[in-house]
C-alpha cells in the first residue's frame, strides 16, 4: 500500500461525490438515459408484482450504472451514489397511489393541511432500519443468494402463494444483479491493474469476505446498493469494532496486513462517508458489553477513534455505546476530542437500553447486543424492521387547544372542539383541552399511519434488506411486510420543552399574576408580539422554564410526555409490531420554526424551538448539571424510541485535565442514572460571531445538531445567530 499518498486520496475523493462530471467517459451510460429506461421499464412492468417491478428496476441500474475505480480509492464509485432514481420513477408515485386509494378527498384536505402546516408529518418511513451485518459478512453476496435459493426450494415445496413465489423472484433478480456488478468491477478493476481491488472483489464475487479490506469492501457495497439503488436507509454500518475485530486480529497474526496497512484501509473508508455529505449522516458505534459482562472495547476501537481524529471529519458520525465496564480512557479520549471540535459523537447508555428493552419483553442477550442506529436510537441487532412514520409538533397541539382546534397560520380545523380560549377558567380547564388535541392527534395520526405502514412493501419492496433477514426467508414476506422478527413504530414528539415553558407561562402569567386574560394572551400571540415587546420579554426572560431542575415546568414537562407514553407506548400497529414514544426533534427545531406560531414562552413565529430533550436554547440558567437533573426526571424507560439531549459547554468549563474529569462524571452520572443519549457542543459565543464575519477562515468548524453535525459555514444565518445567543448565556 501507497502510505505516502494521502493528499492525492483526499483530492479524488473530495469530487467522487460531488463533481457531476466524475464519472464522465466511464463504463456505463450517463444516469439521465437510465431514468429514461426506468420510466419505461415502470410502464412495462406496470401489473407486475411490486416485489419484482422494484426487483428489475434495480438490476437495469446496476448494470448499466456508470462505475469508476482509481489506485487513489480503495472503494469502488458507482454513479448512482446519491441519485436514489428508482424513487422518483417507482417509489413516490406507488405511494401515491396508496395515497388516493385509501385516503378520502376530505381526509386528504386533512392529511395534506396538517402536513404542510407542520403540525403533524406522517411518512411511510424506510430510514430507520439495519441489516445483519455479521450474516452479510459471513456469507456475502453469494452465499445470502444461495441462502435464499434454498429457502425458496423449501417453500415451493409445500403451500405457497403468489405474493410469497414473487417474493423469492425479487431476491433472486435483486442478489444476481449485484453479483454482476461485482462482475463489472472486477473486468475494471482488471482493465486498469488494480490488483488489490481485483482480488478482493473476486473474493467478494465468490464467497465472503476474509480480510479485514474485504469486510470493509463488502459493508461499503452493501450500503451503495441498499442506501442508492433499492431506496432504504442502511441506518449503521455496525458495530465496527466488534464486528471487523476477528478480522484485524487475523490480518495482523498473518503479515496480510500491517496496523499502518489497517489504519489506511480504514481511513479511506472513513473519508469516503464524509465526502458524501449525507444530510444526516451515516453512524456507526463502539463497544457494548459482551457477554460476560466485560466491555467490547478493542484495540481497534482505539485505532478506529485515533484515525478519525486525525482526520477531522464530522462523517460518518459516531456512537459510543456506554456502561460502568466502558474503559475510562476510551471515553475520555472521545470527550477530548469533542472539546476539540471533534464533536461528531454522541454517548449512549446501555443501562438504559437494557433496563427499557427488558421493560418491553426483550431478552437480556438481546438488549446487550443491542444495535444503535440512526441518531441515537436502539433495536435487536439483525431482526428488526423499525420506522418512524408519525412526527407530532406539540407546541401546535398547544395553539390548537388556545384556538378550539383551528390552526391559525392556515385557518384550517385541524382538532377538535375543545374550547373558547375565553372558556378556560382555569389551567387544569386549558391543560385538559391541550391533552384532548394532543391525544386526538396521535390517535388519528397513528390510524394514518396504520394505513401506509399496512402496505409499505407496496410503496417501496425491499428485496436486498429482506433477503439478510432469517426470519423473513422464513415465511416469505418482505422486510416491511411482517418479515422482520420485530417490527415496531416510533411516535415523535418534538419541541417537547417549548410547549412546557409555553404551559408554564400561560399558568403564571394567565392564572396566577393574573397579568393578562388567555383571550389577550391569544391575541397576542396572533399579532406574533408586534407591539407587545414589552409582554415578550417577561415571558422570554422568565426564569421558570424547563431544564433548570425547578419543580414546576419540570412536572409539566413530564407529565404530558408520561400521559403519552402510558396510553400510546406499546400499543400495536399494523407491521406485527408496536408503538414506541420519542421525545426526538430531528432537525424540525429550525425546520418547522417558520411554520410554528409564536407561543407563550415568548418565542416568536420563526424562532428556533426546543431540540430533543433540551431546554429551549437560552433557558439552561442554572448550569449544565440542573439540566441533567430535569432530563433525568423523565423515566426513560417508557420512551424505548429514544430520549436525547443536547448540551452546550463554554472552552473554560472543560480546559485542563480538571475539565476532562468534570465532562467524564458528567456523562458517567448521565448514564448510571438510565439516561439514553447525550451530546455536546463546546462553544465561545465570540469566537462563532468571527466565524461568522470570517467564514473563510473557520471551513472546519463544526455544530452539533441534534444527531448529526453540519459545518458552520453551511447553517443559516438564523440557525447561526441561535447558537451565538446559546453561546452567549453559558
Amino acid at each position: 500500500m501507497d502510505h505516502q499518498a494521502w493528499n492525492n486520496v483526499q483530492e479524488y475523493l473530495g469530487t467522487k461525490f460531488s463533481d457531476p462530471d466524475f464519472y464522465k467517459n466511464s463504463p456505463g451510460i450517463p444516469m439521465t438515459e437510465i431514468v429514461d429506461q426506468l420510466h419505461h421499464l415502470a410502464a412495462e412492468d406496470k401489473f407486475l408484482p411490486r416485489a419484482v417491478a422494484k426487483a428489475r428496476a434495480f438490476a437495469l441500474v446496476c448494470s448499466n450504472v456508470q462505475i469508476r475505480l482509481s489506485e487513489c480509492d480503495l472503494f469502488p464509485g458507482l454513479a448512482s451514489c446519491r441519485n436514489r432514481v428508482i424513487e422518483n420513477t417507482h417509489i413516490t408515485p406507488w405511494h401515491q397511489e396508496i395515497l388516493e386509494k385509501h385516503f378520502t378527498p376530505a381526509e386528504f384536505k386533512i392529511f395534506e393541511s396538517c402536513y404542510l402546516s407542520n403540525t403533524v408529518k406522517v411518512i411511510p418511513d424506510f430510514d430507520h432500519s439495519v441489516p445483519d451485518w455479521d450474516d452479510i459478512l459471513a456469507l456475502g453476496f453469494n452465499g445470502l443468494l444461495n441462502r435464499a435459493l434454498a429457502c425458496e426450494e423449501k417453500y415451493l415445496a409445500g403451500d405457497n402463494t403468489a405474493e410469497g413465489r414473487a417474493y423469492f423472484t425479487a431476491i433472486r433478480i435483486e442478489y444476481r444483479a449485484a453479483l454482476s456488478l461485482l462482475e463489472r468491477l472486477i473486468a475494471e478493476a482488471n482493465a486498469q491493474k488494480l490488483d488489490m481491488q481485483s482480488t478482493a472483489l473476486r473474493n467478494l464475487r465468490n464467497g465472503s469476505a476474509g480480510t479485514f479490506y474485504e469486510a470493509l469492501l463488502q459493508i461499503w457495497l452493501y450500503f451503495q446498493l441498499a442506501e442508492y439503488i433499492d431506496v432504504f436507509q442502511a441506518r449503521s454500518f455496525g458495530n465496527l469494532d466488534r464486528i471487523l475485530y476477528p478480522y484485524y486480529c487475523r490480518d495482523i497474526e498473518s503479515g496480510e496486513y500491517t496496523g499502518e496497512d489497517i489504519r489506511l484501509i480504514v481511513r479511506n473508508f472513513m473519508y469516503q462517508s464524509a465526502a458524501i455529505r449525507h444530510k444526516v449522516g451515516h453512524p456507526f458505534y463502539f463497544g457494548g458489553t459482551d457477554a460476560d459482562g466485560s466491555s467490547a472495547i478493542n484495540e481497534l476501537s482505539y485505532l478506529i477513534l485515533e484515525e478519525y481524529d486525525k482526520m477531522g471529519i464530522f462523517d460518518p458520525k459516531l456512537q459510543i455505546k456506554v456502561s460502568e465496564s466502558t474503559p475510562e480512557k476510551f471515553v475520555k479520549y472521545a470527550l477530548d476530542m469533542i472539546r476539540r471540535g471533534r464533536n461528531s459523537i454522541v454517548f449512549v447508555g446501555e443501562p438504559c437500553i437494557i433496563r427499557t428493552m427488558l421493560k418491553h419483553g426483550y431478552s437480556l442477550r438481546e438488549a446487550q447486543t443491542a444495535d444503535i442506529k440512526g441518531c441515537y436510537e436502539y433495536c435487536v441487532c439483525g431482526e428488526t424492521v423499525e420506522t418512524a412514520p408519525v412526527t407530532i409538533n406539540v407546541p401546535k397541539i398547544l395553539g390548537l387547544a388556545l384556538r378550539n382546534g383551528i390552526e391559525i397560520l392556515s385557518g384550517d380545523r385541524q382538532g377538535i372542539e375543545t374550547g373558547e380560549a375565553e372558556e378556560f377558567t382555569s389551567f387544569f380547564r386549558l391543560y385538559r383541552a391541550f391533552i384532548r388535541q394532543l391525544f386526538f392527534q396521535l390517535e388519528r395520526s397513528m390510524e394514518w399511519g396504520d394505513r401506509i405502514e399496512t402496505y409499505l412493501d407496496r410503496i417501496n419492496p425491499s428485496p436486498m434488506l429482506s433477503a439478510v433477514f432469517r426470519s423473513s426467508l422464513a415465511c416469505a414476506r418482505d422486510g416491511y411486510a411482517r418479515g422482520a422478527r420485530y417490527n415496531n413504530s416510533n411516535i415523535w414528539l418534538c419541541a417537547t420543552a417549548t410547549a412546557a415553558d409555553s404551559l408554564m407561562m400561560i399558568k403564571k402569567y394567565v392564572y396566577e399574576k393574573k397579568l393578562f386574560s388567555l383571550p389577550q394572551m391569544v391575541d397576542i400571540l396572533d399579532r406574533n408580539f408586534e407591539g407587545f415587546e414589552n409582554i415578550r420579554q417577561i415571558l422570554l426572560n422568565d426564569p421558570e422554564k424547563y431544564g433548570n431542575n425547578l419543580d414546576r415546568p419540570d412536572r409539566i414537562a413530564t407529565h404530558f410526555t408520561a400521559m403519552v407514553a402510558r396510553k400510546f407506548d406499546g400499543r400495536k400497529n399494523k407491521r406485527g409490531g408496536f408503538y414506541t414514544v420519542a421525545l426526538h426533534a430531528s432537525n424540525r427545531f429550525s425546520q418547522w420554526a417558520g411554520h410554528t406560531e409564536a407561543t407563550p414562552d415568548g418565542r416568536r413565529q420563526g424562532d428556533e424551538l426546543s431540540k430533543n430533550m433540551s431546554p429551549t436554547q437560552g433557558n439552561a440558567r442554572q448550569g449544565v448539571t440542573s439540566v441533567i437533573a430535569s432530563v433525568l426526571k423523565f423515566d426513560s424507560a417508557r420512551f424505548m424510541a429514544d430520549l436525547p439531549v443536547d448540551i452546550m459547554l463554554h472552552p473554560e468549563e472543560v480546559k485542563g485535565e480538571n475539565g476532562l474529569e468534570a465532562m467524564y462524571m458528567l456523562v458517567m452520572t448521565f448514564i448510571k442514572n438510565y439516561g439514553h443519549a447525550i451530546h455536546f457542543n463546546v462553544m465561545d459565543a465570540d469566537r462563532l460571531r468571527e466565524a461568522q464575519k470570517y467564514p473563510e477562515k473557520y471551513r472546519d468548524l463544526q455544530v452539533r445538531i441534534c444527531g448529526w453535525n453540519e459545518l458552520w459555514n453551511s447553517i443559516s444565518r438564523n440557525e447561526q445567530d441561535a447558537y451565538i445567543r446559546q453561546a452567549d448565556k453559558l
